[in-house]
């Protein structure tokens, strides 16, 4: 249930981004920490935060909305590498601690860091594109700033004076960039329903799917990658995930819990 393809807030930054207002993706981050969990919310439940019962922690818990948005939007990267912590600050054998950074096919970056042991929180998307940037706050407030001209061209055409009255604070920056502020209130359940709306739609009149089952794969695959990357310590690609490698290390967790049956 990709519910938040739903959210008219995430639909019009795709939108911007597909549109080329803010020209190619140069850069990604997104730090989502906004999942709070205290230790008796994983006592509650024998599977919870279990390689064999759950298969990961907040990654497969509490964040698989945001790393498909950031592959919906932004596009599949090709290789991840991450640094994830254990049990960091929680009595669990899983993950509850983030820091994966992404390459994109046009060799673009992206960091995306999340945890469950941040009880203040924060949610800040940033998009870097060689005409512009999104910062999204909380989910839920949208700057958009459009550059004049790319930043490609105006490295080439700045003279030193012009950069001097930038440095300085002279120059207009109304004359180098635009500036679009909205803010999107898009209900949970809205949302929900607007998929499963979406999906009769679909099998009725052929409407295309906000969410085609197809593509849940994206998610969970750069989910197995960051967990196999610091697993194996390597940088790991997606192009040619290798799913047999990524079964013997969660197997391998999975007997050392002794209490749930191997993954087949």
């Amino acid at each position: 249930m990709f519910n938040q393809r739903n959210n008219p807030l995430y639909q019009k930054i795709k939108q911007i981004v597909e549109n080329g207002d803010i020209g190619p993706i140069r850069r990604t981050n997104w730090i989502i920490t906004t999942w709070w969990r205290p230790q008796p919310y994983y006592d509650q439940s024998a599977w919870r935060a279990t390689w064999g019962g759950e298969g990961g922690g907040v990654l497969v818990n509490q964040a698989p909305h945001q790393l498909d948005l950031i592959q919906w939007i932004a596009g599949v990267p090709t290789k991840v590498y991450s640094k994830i912590k254990h049990g960091f600050r929680r009595d669990i054998a899983v993950e509850d601690e983030v820091t994966a950074v992404m390459e994109y096919e046009n060799g673009a970056t992206g960091v995306f860091v999340t945890c469950t042991h941040d009880l203040l929180g924060t949610d800040r998307l940033e998009i870097l594109g060689d005409k512009g940037k999104i910062v999204v706050e909380d989910s839920r407030t949208v700057t958009v700033k459009r550059l004049k001209e790319s930043e490609n061209e105006l490295n080439k055409n700045m003279d030193m004076e012009d950069v001097k009255r930038l440095f300085m604070g002279q120059m207009n920056t109304e004359d180098l960039y635009s500036t679009e502020t909205f803010t999107e209130e898009s209900a949970w359940g809205e949302q929900h329903s607007g998929v499963l709306e979406n999906f009769a739609r679909h099998i009725l009149h052929g409407e295309d799917l906000l969410a085609p089952g197809a593509e849940g794969i994206n998610g969970v695959r750069l989910a197995n990658a960051i967990h196999l990357s610091t697993w194996t310590g390597e940088e790991i690609s997606l192009k040619d995930f290798d799913d047999d490698v990524y079964l013997s290390e969660l197997n391998k967790r999975i007997k050392e819990e002794g209490k749930f049956d191997l993954r087949s």
